[in-house]
């Protein structure tokens, strides 16, 4: 029998704490809260396994931050750490929560205080166990997407599951989308944008149930609204399309499909990553060239990114000769399964949605939820097919996430680490 207990708690930052992400040294702090930040946590207990999800209204947090979580998470409920999923939305309004270079800066004590907050949603939902049935199903939205790298491949599918109370009633629903959640552009409000407005859809229609919400493979993918003007969405149009998606959402519902029997299990796997690192010769002819474009600019947008591309070749220098740059690291993929019915692949970057697609081809499960910006965030994992147009996610982005450029074969690699854990 499986039995399960849901939490959700209100994680919204004080006012004037620095939101993440959209450019360079934007300095955006919070002047007002247009939807509180939430969390939600759900444990899972087969009378075997006991498994907890939590996900959270962040742009993304470290892989240091996770295993505190996780860490306290056991302290407090005995659940495994290694049992512990923490996924985030990617919201870009909200505080700043995530180490990086320029993007935002991390409000320690808010990050500090988050910690407990989130363990402590495991620990309230772990005391509310009550059997449930799961159902699963999936449909599709491609009214929300857009492939902002001009391709023509996007990932419309939803992917839904319901927990059923004995009465009837919903405990809680699990949604998965892949589509980053910038509507609402570098507004100064604090927001979770259309995750949001997804939830406020399915709680009026199952009241007093929780709603998770976990974002997939969207490297590449932007709101549609995004097509013609850029981060300009109003709040009207973010409620707007999070009522559309939670109208399909609601339809995958309607068809999915009981799991008999569930039962869970959790494993992890150690992605090596590799990164390209510059000689000492290269690493200084690319300072010098940065110092020399800042010579004659007034432009002071131009200038900030600029001067942020050289100050971080100029650490990268440092960090070489002080012998700081290591080749490789250790990344965590972890996978939550129930039965063989559903896999919930957690992935600590951003992916794009030819590998969500391959990922999921390659899994044994009826349903398979690549889960980004879980349990740490190291930033893009970007095919070859960017790296070969010097593309944002492939040599832009890694000096945000203050690393050097990973190898251009790192999405690869995901997949085929991945491809074991999915079988079933």
């Amino acid at each position: 029998m499986l039995r399960a207990g849901v939490a959700e708690i209100v994680i919204t930052p004080p006012i004037g704490v620095e939101l993440q992400g959209y450019g360079v040294d934007l300095i955006r702090r919070s002047s007002d809260v247009h939807d509180d930040l939430m969390a939600q946590a759900l444990v899972l207990d087969d009378g075997q396994t006991r498994t907890a999800i939590i996900t959270a209204d962040l742009m993304g947090v470290s892989v240091d931050f996770t295993h505190l979580v996780r860490q306290r998470v056991e302290s407090q409920t005995g659940i495994p750490a290694a049992n512990v999923m923490l996924a985030c939305s990617h919201s870009h309004t909200a505080a700043g929560t995530l180490p990086n270079r320029g993007i935002g800066k991390v409000d320690a004590a808010y990050v500090r205080l988050l910690v407990r907050y989130l363990a402590g949603a495991v620990a309230a939902a772990a005391e509310k166990l009550e059997p449930v049935q799961l159902s699963v199903g999936r449909g599709d939205h491609p009214a929300l997407v857009w492939n902002r790298l001009g391709r023509d491949i996007v990932d419309p599918s939803i992917g839904v599951a319901r927990l059923e109370r004995e009465s009837g009633d919903t405990l809680a629903l699990l949604v998965h989308y892949a589509c980053h959640p910038v509507m609402l552009g570098p507004k100064s409000e604090i927001s979770a944008d259309y995750p949001w407005a997804l939830r406020q859809y399915l709680k009026n229609k199952h009241p007093g149930s929780v709603v998770l919400f976990m974002n997939g493979t969207c490297g590449d993918i932007d709101p549609a609204s995004n097509r013609t003007v850029w981060g300009k969405a109003t709040f009207e149009d973010v409620m707007q399309a999070g009522a559309a998606l939670g109208k399909d959402a609601e339809k995958a519902l309607s068809k999915a499909a009981n799991i008999k029997n569930p039962r869970l299990n959790t494993r992890q796997i150690s992605l090596t990553v590799h990164y390209d690192i510059l000689t000492l010769e290269e690493i200084r002819a690319k300072i010098a060239n940065y110092d020399a474009q800042t010579r004659g600019k007034t432009s002071s947008d131009e200038l900030k990114l600029l001067r942020h591309y050289r100050d971080y070749y100029r650490d990268m220098e440092k960090r070489l000769l002080a012998g700081q740059l290591p080749e490789r690291e250790d990344s965590e993929l972890q996978v939550m399964t129930i039965s063989d019915s559903l896999a919930l692949l957690a992935i600590p970057a951003e992916v794009f949605t030819r590998q969500g697609i391959e990922l999921r081809g390659v899994s044994g499960y009826a349903h398979t939820w690549p889960v980004c910006y879980a349990n740490g965030l190291y930033g893009y994992f970007s095919p070859c097919e960017d790296f070969e147009v010097n593309g944002y996610g492939a040599t832009v982005a890694p000096s945000f996430f203050d690393r050097p450029n990973f190898r251009s074969d790192i999405a690869d690699r995901l997949v085929e680490a991945a491809a074991p854990l999915l079988k079933w």
